[in-house]
């Protein structure tokens, strides 16, 4: 098909006459071409017109395409024929050869190039072929200034440049490569300020700003910001003259300028210049607008952050006064919702840093609301606020409410951010804090186990790295994982040493010290008690008493009773309310030592003390029911075994009461089984016995799993009590039991030898060691049962202990079987 001319420049003279001849009589030009030899086949006829024309430019323009080599005549000839068929790049290819060749030095010859690279660029425009319309408006516009053209065409190239860069840029923008934008406006920019055209160069100024702050390059967005505002105020003698498409311009650089400082933590600047926005804002568009409530919550923000928390108060309570008005009104958010978002926090903020919790969770559970009903497709937002109100349920100790609020932020978050993301650090943590708090150890494990792999890797954590190791050893210890707790409230107070938080340390080492002493490291826990008790003798606080009654337990454990003793008295005797906390423990720790001095009377009194304490206090189950269980083992001693099992009976009904269907619940009921199974164990019913001590082993291979150390301490208990119902039976219908226990015990054994902690198990293995050589006593073994003793006085074992008496029954068991042996 034929090519259309390039159009007409209507009215307009160009060289001498100027082109509004060309494109006519194609044909003729396209026979001229080929009488003087340059072999141009039919297809170029319809290019110029020029054979009837007499014009000096037409004379030039044909003699300077005779000049022509033939390759470049064939360029021409293709390019024209693919503009054609829409073959847009082709086109402009074949164009581009022709900028070298000698023709190009003629300007009747460059002007016409200039025409054709314009209908390349206005047709692949209208074909979205952006790309190549704006370099083919460049090449036209640098041959337009080249030659001085007039100024028509320059700016008609000049308009489709900028049209071209800002759709480029557009396009950049829509795919996040801001940087290549940034190029594009930049361009676009040029382009307009050579033109003259200010408030459009500013508007492209202010969105290559816009990019900048995209890739958190704000100085460089501010100083473009100051760029804009300089030029917006060029020829303006004041505000009040300023044009209002300028003043639209400068109020919207002043406003992201204001971000870019804040963003900088620069949060003077930032404040000064909201605080030369809002006036033009409310000279704009009135103290009641849209802008200026949205500018108005922002600042509030701001002077939180300057800590000028009356100011900030202020602004917001002007702001939500007309909320409430327009919403009494019946009509729609007064900002956006967004905006509205930002209060709410900022309130909450203030609350917060004013002691106020309570009115910071009602702000909380209004922002949930309002998320859920204005913004319920922003999750992240949604999740921010869940995980605050739970944080704050927390801290007001309202857990079972947090941990669905905890625990749906999580979720949500888990689709949001990559695995290593600080907010989903800080939701694992909160869930895992919580968790062990309730008592479910097994989940809380599994969170601390991911967290303790991912915290050192977070980029800006709002979690520190020492608090998630502390409350994981916290847990470790809680778990009986004692190695495991050492090492991680070692790393925490290793860590802790620089950050200068004081309190976060002695609460460390009061951990480690306890997690020493527990692992038997007795010198090291000595150490750190003495340390803390010098640095707390001053203030006397509450880590001060707690430090003194562990060190007393430490003290107990190595003999020292009666020193024990006195720093528990002195504990209960101080009238400082900072010993609340420790009392109802100390009478706990003096009603047991009374007990085993056999002055049961004086240990129930000091059990009644603490039971006092826990429930007048602060009502606190788990200690209520632990004292009750002490108070029916001292009954147990005095042989009042109703009484005993009155009190573990009214403990029971305690925790099966509603909404305790949880894992922490369920091991404390397994805990008073056990109670129960030793009462009727003492009270010779051994089939009640056994009952009830398989109820707690099925809860605990339920709730810990079978191979969890305490569930092994159960299967070792209930063996007992099957070899000591064998006892009074014949041979033959005591063998299928013993043959039970001593298979359950033989499992329970390679379980505990299998968890690679010999010193945290010691007595666990010697205990059954031993019941498995009383067994073999029984089977007639005493090679095997002196085996077994052998390696059970490897072992360190206290000498009042009750082990220690079971073991001498058995040496004792095991001489009378050597001497029936040598009959």
């Amino acid at each position: 098909g034929a090519a259309a001319a390039p159009p007409p420049a209507t009215g307009k003279k160009g060289l001498k006459g100027g082109f509004e001849k060309f494109g006519h009589n194609m044909e003729k030009f396209g026979k001229e071409l080929t009488e003087v030899g340059l072999g141009i086949k039919s297809g170029f006829e319809e290019i110029l017109g020029l054979e009837d024309s007499d014009e000096e430019n037409s004379s030039d323009l044909r003699s300077c395409i005779s000049n022509m080599q033939s390759e470049e005549v064939n360029a021409l000839k293709m390019a024209i024929s693919h503009l054609d068929r829409d073959n847009h790049r082709t086109a402009l290819n074949h164009l581009l050869e022709l900028k070298e060749c000698k023709t190009m030095e003629d300007v009747a010859f460059r002007a016409l190039m200039a025409q054709y690279m314009m209908r390349v660029a206005d047709s692949a425009m209208e074909s979205s072929k952006t790309g190549v319309a704006v370099e083919a408006y460049e090449e036209a516009l640098t041959i337009f200034k080249q030659d001085g053209l007039n100024e028509e065409d320059v700016s008609k190239a000049t308009k489709g440049c900028v049209k071209g860069h800002k759709m480029i840029a557009i396009e950049c923008e829509g795919f996040g490569d801001f940087r290549s934008a940034i190029e594009q406006r930049k361009r676009a920019c040029e382009l307009l300020e050579s033109e003259n055209k200010i408030v459009p160069a500013c508007h492209q100024l202010i969105s290559i700003a816009y990019n900048l702050g995209k890739v958190d390059e704000y100085d460089k967005s501010s100083v473009i910001l100051s760029d804009a505002c300089r030029k917006l105020f060029k020829g303006v003698s004041s505000l009040e003259y300023m044009p209002s498409d300028r003043l639209n311009l400068l109020v919207q650089a002043y406003q992201m300028r204001a971000i870019c400082f804040t963003r900088m933590t620069k949060w003077k600047p930032a404040l000064d210049q909201y605080d030369e926005l809002l006036p033009l804002v409310a000279k704009q568009s009135g103290q009641g607008s849209l802008d200026y409530l949205s500018l108005t919550i922002r600042k509030a923000a701001l002077l939180v952050t300057l800590k000028n928390y009356a100011a900030a108060t202020e602004l917001l309570r002007n702001y939500f006064q007309m909320a409430d008005i327009n919403g009494d009104s019946g009509n729609e958010l007064i900002v956006e919702p967004e905006d509205h978002s930002l209060a709410l926090d900022t309130s909450a903020a203030i609350d917060l840093k004013l002691g106020k919790v309570d009115d910071a969770i009602l702000t909380f559970q209004k922002k949930l609301e309002f998320v859920e009903q204005h913004l319920p497709q922003d999750k992240e937002m949604k999740s921010d606020a869940m995980h605050k109100l739970g944080c704050l349920l927390s801290y007001k100790k309202n857990h079972k409410e947090a941990l669905p609020l905890l625990q749906g932020a999580l979720d949500t978050r888990k689709f949001l951010y990559y695995g290593r993301n600080k907010f989903l650090i800080e939701s694992s943590w909160a869930v895992a804090a919580t968790n062990q708090t309730l008592g479910d150890t097994d989940k809380a494990l599994v969170d601390y186990q991911i967290l303790l792999e991912k915290i050192d890797f977070v980029k800006d954590s709002p979690i520190s790295s020492v608090i998630v190791q502390n409350s994981a050893g916290k847990l470790f210890f809680e778990d009986g994982r004692i190695e495991a707790a050492v090492s991680s409230f070692t790393k925490a107070l290793e860590g802790v040493e620089t950050q200068g938080d004081d309190v976060l340390k002695k609460n460390i080492m009061l951990n480690l010290a306890n997690a020493l002493s527990t692992k038997g490291d007795i010198d090291g826990a000595f150490e750190l008690y003495e340390d803390l008790e010098r640095m707390g003798k001053r203030k006397r606080n509450q880590l001060y008493f707690f430090t003194l009654y562990n060190k007393s337990l430490l003290l107990i454990k190595v003999g020292e009773t009666e020193q024990a003793k006195e720093i528990l008295h002195d504990i209960i005797e101080t009238r400082s309310s900072k010993a609340d906390d420790t009392r109802g423990n100390v009478y706990i720790t003096l009603g047991i030592l009374a007990v085993e001095e056999k002055k049961i009377y004086s240990g129930l009194k000091y059990y009644e003390d603490a039971l006092a304490m826990f429930v007048d206090e602060h009502y606190d189950l788990s200690s209520i029911t632990q004292t009750k269980k002490l108070m029916a083992m001292a009954h147990l001693e005095a042989k009042k075994y109703d009484v005993a099992i009155t009190i573990l009976e009214d403990a029971l009904t305690e925790l099966s009461q509603p909404g305790m269907e949880r894992k922490f619940y369920h091991l404390m009921k397994a805990e008073v089984w056990n109670c129960m199974s030793k009462v009727y164990q003492r009270r010779g019913d051994h089939s009640s016995a056994k009952n009830f001590a398989k109820l707690a082993l099925q809860t605990y291979k339920s709730e810990l799993g079978e191979r969890h150390p305490v569930t092994l301490r159960n299967v070792s208990n209930v063996s007992v009590l099957l070899l000591e119902e064998a006892e009074g039976l014949t041979k033959s219908e005591a063998k299928p039991i013993i043959d039970a226990a001593k298979y359950e015990m033989e499992s329970a054994l390679g379980a505990f030898l299998s968890l690679n902690d010999s010193w945290g198990y010691r007595f666990d293995v010697a205990s059954l060691k031993t019941n498995l050589g009383l067994v073999a006593v029984w089977q007639g073994k005493p090679k095997k049962a002196r085996k077994l003793l052998k390696q059970i006085n490897d072992i360190e074992v206290p000498e009042d202990s009750l082990l220690a008496k079971r073991i001498a029954t058995l040496e004792m068991l095991l001489e009378k079987l050597d001497k029936e042996k040598k009959k």
